[in-house]
């Protein structure tokens, strides 16, 4: 995504760190004119320059941010298509199985009463575009972590339910922490076992 006014769109974290790098090429590049022109190179705003090294440093935190430790999902320049998938899983693992719910038919509703409590249903499920980046920008690995990060979480979702996104958000956004965890997990049953025997 080029960002060609800052403040029109919603961008992730990763849009602003592809931002930052882009000015400081573009710094860069006109510095170099100016010296194969014989000029002296332009002057660059402190203040804008500090901002810069601020928002990057914070934004490249690995303790914050899931970006660095998990490059399957955010790398390359496609989180959105890794975003879309998230999207798709959710509806898969949370709001069609709500048609179970409605399908049995034992609600004393008629079937446009049915599909009205449904769609209604599944339309509070769904993420809103800012919950969405909350969610690509900090990949929450647990429930108590998500809440904050969705408005409402406790009325619109079951436990069950929240415990399900963060499993959707792990499978998709932080693939290789997943990964490391099963490792993990099974490297001390193989220790448990080698103690036991």
């Amino acid at each position: 995504m080029k960002i060609l006014d800052a403040g029109t769109e919603t961008i992730s974290n990763l849009d602003v760190l592809a931002w930052i790098a882009s000015k400081r090429a573009q710094h860069t590049s006109e510095n170099a004119e100016d010296k194969a022109a014989g000029k002296e190179a332009s002057p660059h705003p402190k203040n804008f320059l500090d901002s810069l090294t601020k928002h990057e440093r914070e934004l490249k935190n690995a303790k914050l941010y899931p970006y660095s430790s998990n490059p399957t999902a955010y790398t390359g320049g496609k989180h959105y298509e890794v975003m879309a998938r998230f999207d798709k899983l959710l509806m898969e693992r949370v709001c069609f199985p709500l048609e179970d719910k409605y399908k049995d038919g034992d609600m004393g509703m008629t079937t446009e009463e049915v599909e009205k409590a449904l769609s209604k249903e599944q339309d509070e499920k769904a993420l809103t575009e800012t919950e969405q980046l909350m969610l690509l920008n900090h990949a929450p690995s647990c429930i108590e972590q998500l809440q904050p990060m969705v408005e409402g979480c406790e009325e619109r979702f079951t436990p069950e339910e929240q415990q399900v996104v963060v499993d959707c958000i792990m499978e998709v956004y932080r693939v290789e922490d997943l990964e490391r965890r099963r490792k993990a997990e099974l490297a001390a049953e193989q220790d448990g076992a080698m103690e036991e025997g």
